[in-house]
């Protein structure tokens, strides 16, 4: 069965610099616990209020294949190392070094529609690739529907990897579709954040996937009433003209404005 992976306080870093209070980390994984969610996300550094903190759910950190190798993983025993297209040798090698400290291993695959034939061989190409919990492709700028994901889901599982994942944006009110294409495709584990917290117009509502695959949301319901209503109030992520644009035109948030003011759209 499909696994959930909770990237609320990651990805929903975006929006608020990553300035979660101690209170509103711990509720949120213990939401998603009592939720039954397999993995929860601490961000790119691990929260200090989550080492003394007992978890029934799996910790995952993630890295940037651009950046410096992480030597600090706190609690977390998964690490999920995030690149794009031309950063997939250095990704891999990563994913190596991290496996020989002992952390289970994610690559994480962004704008994963632009990979071409040059990565795909560079991924089949690639000896140790069983070394991996899974392969996650990503929607990073918003803009795929559920026949995209499906080609890319069947590019990957024909590059010989047998546990394919997928992280949703929703830019086009996607998501959710998209998510549950790659469930029916036999995804290993789905993306989503709580009331869809994310940089632009947010990730797929965990609450809503929760719900979708049978599990308890209430303990997700009751913390967006404790937190993330207010959360929303004070940086309103989510859908709107220009995360829309975002979605058409297959753009990185940071370059929507410069593209707002050249195109007459």
């Amino acid at each position: 069965m499909t696994k959930i992976l909770d990237c609320t306080l990651r990805d929903g870093g975006h929006v608020n610099n990553w300035k979660f209070s101690d209170e509103c980390i711990i509720a949120s994984l213990k939401a998603a616990e009592l939720a039954g969610v397999d993995f929860f996300e601490v961000g790119y550094s691990f929260p200090e209020c989550l080492k003394s903190v007992y978890e029934n759910t799996n910790l995952v950190i993630m890295r940037n294949a651009s950046g410096q190798l992480l030597f600090d993983y706190g609690n977390a025993e998964y690490i999920r190392v995030a690149a794009y297209p031309d950063e997939i040798k250095k990704a891999i090698y990563d994913c190596e070094f991290y496996l020989s400290r002992d952390l289970n291993v994610f690559l994480h695959l962004m704008t994963a529609d632009k990979l071409g034939e040059k990565h795909y061989k560079i991924l089949s190409g690639w000896e140790n690739k069983n070394i991996l919990t899974s392969l996650y492709f990503a929607d990073s700028f918003g803009t795929f529907t559920p026949n995209t994901v499906e080609s890319i889901f069947e590019n990957l599982k024909g590059c010989g990897f047998e546990k394919i994942s997928f992280h949703a944006h929703n830019n086009l009110q996607l998501a959710f579709a998209n998510t549950l294409k790659a469930i029916e495709l036999g995804a290993y584990s789905v993306d989503g954040s709580i009331y869809g917290i994310g940089r632009g117009a947010g990730n797929l509502p965990v609450e809503l996937l929760a719900w979708a695959m049978g599990k308890n949301n209430k303990p997700y319901l009751d913390v967006i009433k404790k937190y993330y209503i207010d959360l929303h109030k004070n940086y309103q992520w989510g859908y709107d003209y220009k995360n829309l644009i975002g979605g058409l035109y297959n753009l990185h948030p940071n370059e929507i404005d410069k593209f707002l003011s050249q195109a007459n759209v």
